[in-house]
């Protein structure tokens, strides 16, 4: 017998759509729907015989169709189909602010027209609404016409682009584009979207596919339970009032299931709950609803207690918790393996990626031996996110891994139902509480935002069960406020509370998480509470410092290279800091500072007084901390240089290079530093023996080394 593989793909979207103002706020449902939600069935078609199971979230099924259907559009398609001619000056900022939102090296480098437009804003100094203004004008129509239809353009993947040769046209033409290009590329969009459906509907009918579930607008299900629950994992963890509704945990499952089987015309066997989150209480639930398997993350089997009888707890096998004997089955995704895919294989050629995969599935079946049970091999990521950063969408990598799957004498590829038909579960007398992120639910819960927004959330949920005990309000208005209160519970809005992410979207994140529990005090005839007008997060608004939301790939040699290099570092502007009590530049005005997987990079922006004039005399001491302290001195005038620290257990060389600007790297883990870790940020400006200068002032800037979670907050948005 061969090892089954268990390809399950996640695939949602936050739940956009404000029912009040009958618009999606983002439009990250319509481009995945021309995109990945669009790719994936392609490739399953190709290959039919390599089955996988594809999660789809009722919250993200809703918004498909409202799209498909013309019911409901969204603000940036909105300002796309406006002729550029037409365009006020605020939406022309909007255009420049938000219409390169995709990944850079993938989907806008690859496009002569698209980088130029890019170059041409972000080659600019922008901070304030009236420097954005000013920016806006010297563009003209037809620049704003050719940003229109490229950031619609790049989202078709490659499905798309087979199936319609036309997008092929499009992109070779590159510029000079007309209103009937951008009008016809826009209703392809809906026309690709509207497809969906029925592409996955064929592909369950034909058993190429198992369509299974999450709660139907994506909560942290355990929360919902309680919120003391977060303490398990973590005991120490700083927690908001009780949030304790286990009947809409119930709900969103129930909800869920029953509107799943209205689509399917079947009743889905297995659930993924919302980021891989267990607990025991849930376990009994899912039994009580009936569900045949549930999955989550190897960590959590990990610190899970055995049965008595003593087995080995195997990750490539399923289990069952007592005293639920009869379900639901429980897997565990292998983490490596899922997470090759979702944040290594964009840097591997395609080939080589699914050759790599292969030998890895190889050697787990190796390794469960003769006279066991074959291995069930679990791989779970999202659906959609990860290929935006793979050079071709990622078609290379899976077409070379479902043809040597379609192929392999010792490895299947198998829905999960049918993967457990087939195989004896083992048992465990306990289940870990936690999701697939450290075991823990720390990003959604414990930080004072996070807590912050639980608190709203209590108040909310208590003032809407008041409500419709009250019997003033008719069934229908109260299942129109429980649809927003169940939304507002959603994980997504507290990934970006809290210092964990971030995302260029955070304010719109925090705007919807309060929307939706606005509208229940307007759907139920209430005044909103002043605290629902307030964001949650805190500080953002001229916030000094922002933290880095991609990886850069900078050329240290003192000048800016290219316009683009430093994209998606974080910075710190000392000039915004000082406030209006200062009326002189200060001498060190910026730092950039940002990571590859393994190197740390710091840019440093100067007067320009300074860099003009003699600097001879002049040095600039750079610190990090962590653990330990290291320490550079740098001169303000060199080539590029290997400059070994001056303090630290052992001398850490850093390369530098100063001409126009100050520019460092480091490898990280030189410095001793392990993924996810705070380093402490500072840099000096001597005059000879004289502090001139400070950046920042009376502080330093924590920055977390990149992690698995740093990753995964790229493909989020």
């Amino acid at each position: 017998m061969r090892a089954k593989v268990l390809f399950v793909w996640h695939m949602h979207q936050p739940y956009y759509y404000d029912p009040l103002m009958k618009e999606m706020a983002l439009p990250w449902v319509r481009l995945h729907g021309i995109r990945g939600y669009n790719d994936l069935p392609f490739m399953i078609e190709s290959y039919p015989s390599v089955r996988h199971t594809v999660n789809l979230v009722p919250s993200l099924l809703d918004q498909i169709e409202m799209i498909a259907s013309g019911s409901v559009t969204d603000t940036y398609f909105r300002i796309s189909a406006k002729p550029s001619a037409d365009l006020t000056p605020e939406e022309k900022v909007f255009l420049l602010r938000n219409f390169f939102s995709c990944p850079f090296e993938s989907m806008v480098k690859p496009y002569p027209r698209y980088v130029s437009l890019w170059s041409r804003v972000y080659s600019r100094t922008v901070h304030t609404n009236s420097d954005w203004e000013r920016l806006s004008t010297t563009l003209g129509s037809r620049d704003y016409l050719d940003l229109q239809v490229w950031f619609n353009l790049t989202w078709f993947g490659y499905s798309a682009r087979k199936s319609f040769p036309i997008i092929e046209e499009w992109i070779r033409k590159g510029s000079q584009y007309s209103e009937e290009d951008k009008r016809e590329i826009l209703s392809l969009q809906v026309q690709v979207v509207r497809g969906l459906m029925d592409r996955y509907r064929t592909l369950q009918d034909e058993e190429c596919i198992e369509i299974s579930t999450s709660p139907y607008y994506h909560p942290i299900l355990p929360l919902l339970i309680s919120s003391r629950i977060a303490r398990r994992p973590r005991p120490d963890l700083d927690l908001p009032d009780e949030f304790s509704w286990p009947e809409d945990a119930r709900s969103q499952i129930t909800k869920a299931f029953d509107r799943q089987e209205t689509l399917w015309g079947k009743r889905p066997e297995g659930m993924w709950p919302s980021e891989g989150s267990v607990c025991p209480e849930l376990v009994s639930m899912a039994s009580e609803a009936g569900i045949a398997w549930m999955a989550t993350d190897e960590d959590i089997l990990r610190f899970s207690t055995p049965h008595a009888d003593g087995r080995e707890l195997s990750p490539y096998q399923s289990y069952v918790l007592a005293p639920f004997s009869e379900g639901p089955r429980l897997i565990f995704r292998d983490r490596g393996l899922s997470d090759r895919i979702g944040f290594l294989y964009a840097r591997y050629n395609g080939t080589e990626a699914a050759l790599d995969l292969i030998a890895n599935l190889e050697r787990i079946e190796n390794l469960s031996g003769s006279g066991t049970e074959p291995p069930l091999i679990p791989i779970i990521l999202d659906g959609e996110n990860p290929w935006e950063t793979y050079p071709d969408g990622g078609y290379l990598f899976l077409h070379s891994l479902m043809e040597r799957l379609e192929h392999h004498p010792r490895l299947q590829g198998l829905t999960v139902s049918e993967a457990l038909r087939e195989s004896t579960p083992g048992v465990l007398s306990n289940l870990a509480s936690g999701s697939w992120i450290n075991h823990d639910f720390n990003i959604w819960i414990g930080h004072r935002e996070d807590n912050t927004a639980w608190n709203h959330l209590s108040r909310t949920r208590a003032f809407l069960d008041d409500e419709i005990r009250s019997g003033l309000h008719s069934r229908e208005k109260a299942d129109m406020a429980l649809t927003e209160m169940y939304a507002a519970e959603g994980s997504d809005w507290f990934w970006w509370f809290g210092d964990d992410f971030q995302t260029l979207q955070a304010s719109e994140f925090d705007r919807l998480f309060r929307v939706h529990q606005q509208n229940i005090y307007r759907i139920l005839g209430k005044d909103v509470p002043l605290p629902l007008n307030e964001p949650v997060q805190e500080g953002r608004s001229g916030e000094v410092i922002v933290m880095p939301v991609d990886f850069i790939h900078p050329v240290i040699d003192g000048e800016v290279t290219n316009y683009y290099e430093w994209s998606g570092a974080g910075t710190f502007d000392s000039r915004k800091a000082q406030g209006a009590m200062f009326l002189s530049d200060p001498l060190l005005q910026k730092l950039f500072f940002g990571f590859d997987q393994e190197r740390f990079y710091l840019r440093i922006d100067m007067n320009p007084e300074l860099v003009e004039n003699d600097r001879s005399s002049y040095r600039l001491m750079v610190r990090l901390a962590n653990r330990q302290e290291f320490e550079w001195r740098f001169p303000l005038s060199s080539g590029e240089l290997d400059v070994p620290s001056s303090v630290g257990k052992s001398p850490v060389v850093a390369l530098w290079a100063c001409r126009k600007i100050g520019e460092m790297s480091v490898v990280m883990h030189e410095l001793g530093l392990s993924p996810g870790e705070v380093i402490y940020v500072t840099v000096e400006l001597y005059d000879g023996s004289s502090l001139v200068d400070q950046c920042p002032r009376g502080r330093a800037i924590p920055v977390h080394t990149p992690d698995d979670r740093f990753a995964q907050s790229i493909w989020r948005v």
